[in-house]
C-alpha cells in the first residue's frame, strides 16, 4: 500500500496549534503566579503613636502604644501622605542669606561688647564716685577729725589768697589799650628818651650795609623806673637790629620812676611798642 506524504498546508497547521497552545500556557503560568505570591503575603500596618492616652478597645491601628484619634474625616484613614516634604537649607543655598546672617551675627557680638563696656565704665564710675563719698561723722572722734581737716582746708584757703594778693600788679600798654591821661603821658616821655639813645647810638654796621627792619619789643619797668625784662616778642629778621635794640634798652636804663598815682596801682608797667630801623633812624610806634 502506497504511503501518503503530509502536505504543506497540513504542517503549518499543526506548528500554528503547537505556538498557541505554548503561549497560552505561559500566560496563564505567571499569572497564577504572582496571584498566589500576592495571596501568601499578608501586611500589616503598624502606626507610630507620639502620645500615649487610655487604653482603646476599639482601636483602628495598631501602634506601640494606645492613643486616642482626632480628625475631621468620617472614615478611618491612616496618618500618612504621598508626598516628601521638602528639606531645603536655605544658608548654603543662598549665600545672600549667609551674608546677612553673618553680618548680623557680627552686629549681635559688637552690641553685646559695648554693652559689656560700657556696664564696666558704669560701674567704675560708681566705684570711683563712691571712694569720693565723703564718710559719715559719727562720733566725737570723727567730729574732731573733721574740725582738722576744715582747719587745714581753711589754712590753705589763706595761703592762696596772700599768694594772689601779693602777685604783682600788671599793667600793659598797647597800641589796642586805653590809656589813660597819666599813663599816655609817662609813655610819651619813656619813647622820647628811647628814640633819642636810639638814635645817638644807631649801630654804625646796620648804616654801612643799608640794613633796614621792624621787631615787636617788649619792654617791663618798676615802679622806680628800672627794667625787669626785655623780651624780642617778633623778631626782625636781622640779628645785628634784634641786638642793638637791646643795647639801647640797656643804655636809656633806668627811666624816670612812676608818678605817685600810677605807682599806687601798678607794680609793673609793660610796654610793647614796635621799632623801626629805616634811613639810618629809629622810630617806637604802637
Amino acid at each position: 500500500m502506497a504511503t501518503t506524504a503530509p502536505k504543506p498546508n497540513d504542517k503549518l497547521g499543526f506548528f500554528f496549534c503547537l505556538a498557541a497552545a505554548l503561549h497560552a500556557a505561559i500566560i496563564l503560568g505567571v499569572g497564577f503566579t504572582e496571584e498566589l505570591r500576592q495571596r501568601s503575603a499578608p501586611r500589616l500596618e503598624i502606626t507610630l503613636a507620639k502620645h500615649k492616652s487610655d487604653p482603646n478597645p476599639d482601636a483602628d491601628f495598631l501602634a506601640q502604644q494606645d492613643q486616642q484619634g482626632s480628625g475631621t474625616l468620617e472614615e478611618k484613614a491612616l496618618l500618612t501622605t504621598d508626598k516628601q516634604r521638602p528639606m531645603r537649607d536655605t544658608l548654603h543655598s543662598n549665600p545672600e542669606t549667609l551674608t546677612l546672617a553673618k553680618r548680623k551675627l557680627a552686629a549681635d557680638n559688637q552690641k553685646l561688647l559695648s554693652t559689656s563696656a560700657k556696664a564696666d565704665r558704669q560701674t567704675a564710675q560708681a566705684d570711683k564716685e563712691k571712694e569720693q563719698v565723703p564718710e559719715i561723722i559719727d562720733g566725737p572722734a570723727d567730729s574732731t577729725r573733721l574740725s582738722r581737716e576744715i582747719a587745714s582746708l581753711q589754712a590753705k584757703l589763706d595761703l592762696q589768697r596772700q599768694a594772689y594778693a601779693k602777685r604783682p600788679r600788671i599793667r600793659t600798654l598797647t597800641s589796642s589799650s586805653t590809656k589813660r591821661a597819666i599813663e599816655a603821658e609817662y609813655l610819651h616821655n619813656w619813647r622820647t628818651e628811647v628814640e633819642t639813645i636810639g638814635n645817638n647810638n644807631y649801630p654804625e654796621q646796620a648804616k654801612r650795609l643799608g640794613l633796614e627792619g621792624s621787631l615787636r619789643l617788649m619792654v617791663a619797668l618798676l615802679p622806680d623806673g628800672s627794667v625787669r625784662e626785655v623780651e624780642i616778642l617778633q623778631k626782625s629778621g636781622h640779628p645785628l637790629l634784634d641786638n642793638a635794640a637791646l643795647r639801647i634798652v640797656r643804655l636809656a636804663a633806668p627811666f624816670p620812676p612812676f608818678p605817685p598815682e600810677l605807682k599806687r596801682e601798678v607794680d609793673v608797667l609793660e610796654i610793647i611798642r614796635t621799632w623801626r630801623f629805616e634811613q639810618s633812624t629809629l622810630t617806637s610806634e604802637g
